[in-house]
C-alpha cells in the first residue's frame, strides 16, 4: 500500500453473472468518485436493458449483449462527464474500466477502456484477452518499445482512452467461448504494472491448489 486513497472500485454481480473493475483517476477524491459512478452506472443500465426486454420479448431470444455492454459503458461515461461539469473538484476525473459479462450460451462478452485488463486461466496458460489503450501499448505495436521493457518505461502509465474524458468515447468489446475449468481475471495497473504474467500465474496456480 503506498497510497491513502484507493481509487479503483470492484462490483461482482451474480444474479446478472457481471464483473466490472474501474480504476479512477483525477485529484483528490475524483478518481474514486469516477470508478464508483462507472460500475454503479453500467450495472443500473444493464439490469434495466434486461428487465425491459424480459417484458417485452421471449425469454428465451438472444440478448443484444454487445449493444446493451457499449450502452452501458457510454451511459457511464456520459454520467460521469456531467458529474464533473456540475462539481468543480471533479474536473478532469475519469476512470479505466473492464467489465466481463457471462451468458448462458458459454460464452463472455468483455468490454475494456483503457488499461485495466482482463486475463483468462486456461489449461494453466495465462493469456491476456485485452490490449490496452495506452501510449506504451502505442510504442511497443511501432516497435519502440520490447515489450518486455516496459515495466521499466517512463509513460507506462498514459492511457489513450478513457471513460469520463469525451463524449465521443470508443469501447473495445469482444466475445470469448467458455469452457470448463476456465478462470478470469480483471485487474487494473496496479497489478499488471507491478507483477508479471508468469509471477500472476504462479500466484494463481498456488491459490487454486490450496
Amino acid at each position: 500500500m503506498v497510497r491513502v486513497q484507493n481509487e479503483d472500485t470492484v462490483v461482482v454481480d451474480a444474479a446478472l453473472q457481471l464483473a466490472i473493475l474501474a480504476d479512477g483517476m483525477g485529484g483528490y477524491n475524483a478518481g474514486e468518485v469516477a470508478s464508483s459512478i462507472a460500475t454503479v452506472a453500467i450495472q443500473e443500465e444493464i439490469e434495466s436493458q434486461l428487465q425491459e426486454y424480459r417484458r417485452l420479448q421471449k425469454p428465451e431470444a438472444e440478448l443484444p449483449v454487445r449493444q446493451w455492454l457499449m450502452q452501458a459503458v457510454r451511459q457511464a461515461n456520459s454520467t460521469i462527464i456531467n458529474a464533473a461539469r456540475r462539481e468543480p473538484e471533479y474536473r478532469g476525473m475519469g476512470t479505466t474500466l473492464v467489465v466481463a459479462w457471462f451468458q448462458p450460451e458459454n460464452h463472455v462478452s468483455i468490454a475494456h477502456v483503457g488499461d485495466s485488463r482482463a486475463y483468462r486461466i486456461r489449461d494453466g496458460l495465462l493469456e491476456q484477452l485485452t490490449r490496452d489503450h495506452s501510449l506504451l501499448q502505442e510504442q511497443i505495436d511501432a516497435g519502440l518499445i520490447r515489450a518486455e521493457d516496459a515495466q521499466f518505461a517512463l509513460n507506462r502509465n498514459i492511457v489513450t482512452r478513457a471513460v469520463g474524458i469525451d463524449y465521443q468515447l470508443v469501447v473495445e468489446i469482444h466475445q470469448h467461448q467458455l469452457r470448463a475449468g476456465d478462470l478470469y481475471l480483471l485487474c487494473s495497473d496496479g497489478l499488471s504494472d507491478r507483477i508479471g504474467a508468469s509471477d500472476i500465474s504462479n500466484i494463481i496456480d498456488d491459490a487454486r491448489a490450496t
